[in-house]
C-alpha cells in the first residue's frame, strides 16, 4: 500500500504541480522549507524522486524478510 502511494507521489512530482497543490501534498513543516524547495524546484524534486525510489527499493527488500514494516518518521 505505501509503495503505491509513494509511486503516486513520484508521478505527481514529475507533472510539475502548481505551488498550492504541492504544499498540500508535501506539507512543508517549516516556514522557510517551502520557499527553499521552490527556489530550486527542478533539483529538489529530482532529489525527492530519487529518495522515494530508494525508499521503495528498501521496502521491497525488507518485505522479503519481514511481515511488517513500521515507518515512525521521515
Amino acid at each position: 500500500m505505501i509503495s503505491f502511494e509513494l509511486e503516486q507521489l513520484k508521478i505527481f512530482l514529475t507533472e510539475k504541480p502548481i505551488k498550492i497543490s504541492l504544499k498540500e501534498v508535501l506539507g512543508f513543516p517549516f516556514v522557510y522549507s517551502e520557499k527553499e524547495f521552490m527556489e530550486n524546484y527542478d533539483t529538489n524534486s529530482a532529489q525527492l524522486i530519487t529518495m522515494i525510489t530508494q525508499f521503495q527499493l528498501w521496502i521491497q527488500k525488507k518485505s522479503l524478510v519481514t511481515s511488517f514494516i513500521s515507518v515512525l518518521g521521515i
